[in-house]
């Protein structure tokens, strides 16, 4: 069978005073399959993602659809998994993969290919010690929070790890107002017609507070295979700067550390390695990455992707601001909330009673009334009546709706 290739061309910013644009094409593309897979310690329904490539000139995910997916154990126990959404597949038990057992993972598409994975041996868990969120100046001279993990392995063989994180913090809208726009009547644009438009309260402090969430997209490697003590000590697994309005409030992180079996580890680095690589001139040159998952009727056929088995330790720590900058200056908002917009109306045709009764009308050109119906402003007090300037005050929907930046249900692992 003729291998397929594809080739990837890379075009930097560099010079572009100097050089046309280019529009890169994939040339004999090959759809291979991608498999993101990994099984833990923890008991809970696993997860396997499966899709194929695509060309990078193309836009969205391929979902490999109806697969036949299962994990084996050495014992003979077999684990299926079900599609519950296209291309991912939960497993239909709720298990956590043994320390010392053999694990493999086998897939059968619904055109009838297999592929089958290395065996691999699900390591010993090591504990995070300690995690630690201290202040300091990084490289660049930016001021702002690590945060350090520290570890303490057993024996002396070397151990592997690597971490991700999940970061959550409150979110507070800094004009956030009990009352809100109210659209009596909506139909106008006809016969000198006119929109109307009150105020009324809000009935409830949904969009006052708020919490967000941001995950890992790092690859954070760490082994003890050249530190004489074994164990991990001072590992910075985030650097958060102090302008960062994440830390305006309340913040907590959620570190993972996954123990590694030196073949995994050497594939991340691997991986790391290419995401890195700055210059298509460098040493290390981007191309296909070969993981432990195999076709099992065409050597050739690449498959992208790696079975992990890896014991998880965690540990989540919680801080406020003025912990590490007491009476210091917060973090800015994300947007400017300083400046209050005053939406102009066709003076012609509107009228406003006073409060608190007001209602304004204007005609088929004002602005306040498109701006209110897609949601992009928010009430921000009633204005002194002049020519040309609309009845109320407004500001950006972000500035007093905190659910544009995150969730208003309180996480359940929340601690104020």
């Amino acid at each position: 069978m003729m291998r397929k290739v594809f080739y990837v061309i890379f075009v930097f910013p560099v010079y572009q005073g100097c050089i046309e644009p280019f529009v890169a094409e994939t040339f004999d593309f090959e759809g291979a399959l991608v498999v993101d897979a990994r099984l833990t310690n923890e008991e809970k329904q696993h997860r396997v993602l499966l899709s194929r490539a695509r060309p990078f000139e193309e836009e969205g995910t391929v979902p490999e659809r109806d697969a036949v997916v299962r994990i084996v154990e050495g014992s003979g126990t077999n684990y299926a998994f079900e599609e519950v959404a296209p291309g991912q597949y939960l497993s239909s038990a709720i298990f956590g993969a043994k320390e010392n057992e053999s694990y493999q993972l086998r897939i059968t598409t619904s055109n009838g290919a297999s592929y089958t994975s290395n065996t691999e041996t699900m390591p010993e868990n090591v504990p995070i010690a300690d995690l630690e969120i201290q202040r300091e100046v990084n490289d660049l001279g930016e001021d702002g929070i690590a945060v350090f993990v520290d570890n303490s392995s057993f024996g002396v063989q070397p151990r592997y790890f690597r971490y991700d994180y999940e970061e959550n913090f409150k979110i507070i809208a800094p004009n956030w107002d009990p009352f809100t726009f109210k659209v009596i009547d909506s139909i106008a644009c006809s016969d000198g017609d006119a929109f109307q438009v009150d105020i009324e309260p809000k009935g409830s402090t949904d969009g006052r507070i708020c919490y967000g969430r941001n995950a890992s997209t790092e690859i954070l490697l760490a082994s003890t295979s050249n530190l004489e003590n074994n164990s991990i000590t001072d590992f910075r697994v985030r650097f958060v700067n102090r302008d960062n309005y994440a830390l305006t409030h309340r913040y907590s992180i959620l570190v993972h550390q996954f123990s590694q079996s030196v073949d995994a580890h050497s594939y991340y680095q691997s991986l790391e390695a290419f995401s890195v690589s700055e210059s298509i001139f460098s040493e290390i040159q981007p191309g296909f990455l070969a993981g432990n998952i195999v076709s099992d009727r065409d050597s050739n056929e690449n498959v992208i992707g790696y079975f992990e088995t890896a014991a998880v330790s965690s540990k989540r720590i919680f801080f406020n601001y003025e912990d590490l900058f007491p009476d210091e200056e917060l973090p800015e908002y994300p947007i400017n909330c300083r400046t209050i917009g005053n939406p102009q109306l066709i003076p012609e045709g509107y009228h406003c009673t006073q409060p608190p009764d007001s209602v304004c009308d204007g005609n088929c050109d004002s602005p306040l009334i498109g701006q209110i119906q897609t949601g992009t402003i928010v009430y921000a007090g009633v204005a002194e009546p002049a020519d040309f300037a609309a009845p109320y005050y407004t500001l950006p929907r972000t500035c007093g709706d905190c659910t544009v930046l995150g969730s208003k249900v309180k996480p359940d692992f929340w601690i104020d």
